[in-house]
């Protein structure tokens, strides 16, 4: 899938994860978003995903949660 193909918009529009939510035919609600980018994390929170998560590799922590992350790692082997 491509967001030409599929004439979506680009993020931070949820446009993207909501459709690959949809083809998974998976709630948004019931699924996790990790990004990161900004325009990603608000992406996520903008689509209504359950659980959103900020990756931090360039030192914005702050900003991501800003952005709607629920919680940020610098490694997702954190989160195991």
């Amino acid at each position: 899938m491509t967001l030409r193909e599929e004439h979506l918009a680009g993020k931070p529009a949820p446009d993207s994860f909501l459709r690959a939510a949809q083809r998974l035919q998976v709630a948004p609600a019931a699924a996790a978003v990790f990004e990161d980018a900004l325009s990603g994390v608000a992406a996520g929170r903008a689509g209504n995903f359950g659980f959103v998560v900020g990756v931090d590799r360039v030192g914005q922590a702050e900003a991501l949660r800003r952005h709607g992350a629920d919680v940020v790692v610098t490694d997702l082997a954190e989160l195991l």
